[in-house]
């Protein structure tokens, strides 16, 4: 089968022909239909510090969708022929995380795509316990955007108390900034995404959304802020890029007792003025990957047209043009770009 894979510790990946994965007694083989390029895949690609002790060589890939096509001996509930998802953390189930439902945070856990085979590939295998049906009225498309948008929700649902009409700045234009941005709106707040030049494509997606941008390169944020907030700072900044200065940039937008969630991942440390940060009594908070719990409650959003995902997806590619795909995500030129194998 043909696979997407990263090698060696260098930037760049290779389309390799590999076997078929077997299947575990606990597993089941799916047949992938759609797998979508996350932001955690373009640092693999470039191979930045934050992915420097990853499993090489690998499969990437941890956002996908598929037909279920074997089974393990073990498997319950589960058949060939069903149409699954699956969740990206392979859990270990008994340290204290896992007990209380918080299995991103698993002492012990591993994901797929950068420490065991992803979906990147016409076919990948799954622990059972990690999959999640798909509704017939959800396409293979979206069912593999549940994942992304299972972190924005534990990000802005479990990590980031709001209330209606708190104003919201989202700082990043990216899938998970427009699913974040799109999350915020549906809870009652008043939202507007930062981004820059480069992103003219998301913008275009995010005024479709009906979320207000800015270009902050064109525009002073923290101006708009001062303005739309009476001089008093937003309630929330939500950090959705890895970009150092975002973060800097957040803790002076909001304001007094403000609250500042940082979702991105960095490949350089990230200097914040703690003075500041000390008088003004902020909260700062990260925010990674998604609990089991979210992704019910995505497919469930998908599925009553709460969240839009598909607006977002705007590239699919062969695996065999899997370069092509990464140069379009690294260089902003789409929204969310997917492999469809099969």
């Amino acid at each position: 089968m043909k696979a997407v894979m990263k090698t060696k510790p260098e930037p760049g990946i290779v389309v390799l022909d590999i076997p078929v994965p077997e299947v575990g007694a606990d597993d089941v083989l799916i047949k992938v239909r759609a797998a979508s390029i996350c932001g955690s895949d373009l640092g693999i690609y470039n191979y930045t510090a934050a992915y420097s002790k990853m499993t090489l060589p690998v499969v990437m890939g941890h956002e996908f969708s598929g037909e279920i096509v074997e089974t393990g001996k073990d498997v319950a509930g589960f058949k060939v022929g069903d149409r699954v998802l699956s969740e990206s953390v392979k859990a270990c189930g008994v340290c204290r995380f896992c007990r209380e439902g918080r299995s991103n945070l698993c002492e012990e856990s591993t994901l797929f795509g950068i420490h065991t085979a992803g979906g990147f590939a016409e076919y990948v295998t799954v622990p059972y316990k990690l999959l999640h049906r798909i509704p017939e009225n959800m396409s293979y498309e979206d069912a593999a955007l549940v994942e992304p948008l299972s972190n924005a929700l534990h990000f802005v649902k479990d990590i980031t108390p709001f209330r209606i009409n708190d104003f919201v700045v989202v700082q990043g234009c990216g899938p998970i900034g427009l699913y974040s941005a799109q999350l915020f709106k549906l809870g009652g707040a008043d939202v507007i995404m930062t981004g820059l030049s480069a992103d003219k494509t998301r913008f275009e997606i995010a005024n479709k959304l009906g979320i207000e941008t800015v270009n902050i390169q064109e525009q002073d944020l923290e101006e708009i802020v001062r303005e739309r907030t009476k001089g008093v700072g937003a309630d929330i900044a939500f950090v959705a890029v890895g970009a150092p200065p975002a973060v800097k940039q957040a803790t002076r937008i909001v304001r007094k007792r403000g609250r500042v969630t940082v979702v991105g991942i960095f490949g350089a440390e990230v200097p914040i003025d703690m003075t500041w940060l000390v008088r003004r009594e902020l909260e700062i908070k990260g925010a990674y990957d998604a609990k089991p719990v979210n992704f019910p409650q995505s497919i469930d959003l998908i599925s009553r047209g709460l969240v839009d995902v598909n607006s977002v997806l705007t590239h699919r590619f062969k695996l065999e043009d899997a370069e092509e795909a990464f140069q379009v995500a690294l260089n902003k030129t789409g929204g969310k770009i997917q492999f469809q194998p099969n």
